[in-house]
């Protein structure tokens, strides 16, 4: 069966979607890994004992992340690879966070999709909530 994304915010509460930051993502998704006996960053080479360690700790801690380097040293693979489910087909497939998520068309949302941040996106919310 085919899970359905939600389309308003209504649906996405009604399906039970409680937001998380991305750093809670992050941090649920390399603990499953973990867990499951995965490979925590998948088609990185190289790194396993220099770089690995020091972003697996900082995932774990909850801290912040800044990734520098020239062109070529994994840097978007690395972010891709932290924001993919290991256990969802379809997350593993994308990058997307939640597959739960939701969009008010042309309004910008805050990290989680019930706080939007605009006035079109507001008033969207609010006749959602009533």
């Amino acid at each position: 069966m085919v899970e359905q994304k939600a389309r308003t915010i209504r649906e996405l509460r009604n399906a039970g979607y409680k937001p998380v930051t991305v750093k809670q993502e992050m941090r649920r998704n390399l603990v499953r890994r973990i867990e499951e006996g995965q490979t925590h960053f998948p088609g990185i080479i190289g790194y396993e004992d220099t770089v690995l360690p020091h972003l697996e700790n900082a995932i774990l801690s909850g801290q912040d992340i800044i990734f520098l380097g020239e062109r070529g040293q994994a840097k978007s693979k690395l972010i891709r690879s932290t924001m993919k489910s290991p256990s969802s087909p379809a997350a593993r497939s994308t990058t997307t966070l939640s597959p739960l998520s939701a969009s008010v068309a042309g309004t910008s949302l805050t990290p989680t999709a019930t706080t939007p941040k605009s006035n079109g996106s507001t008033t969207s919310v609010a006749t959602a909530r009533s």
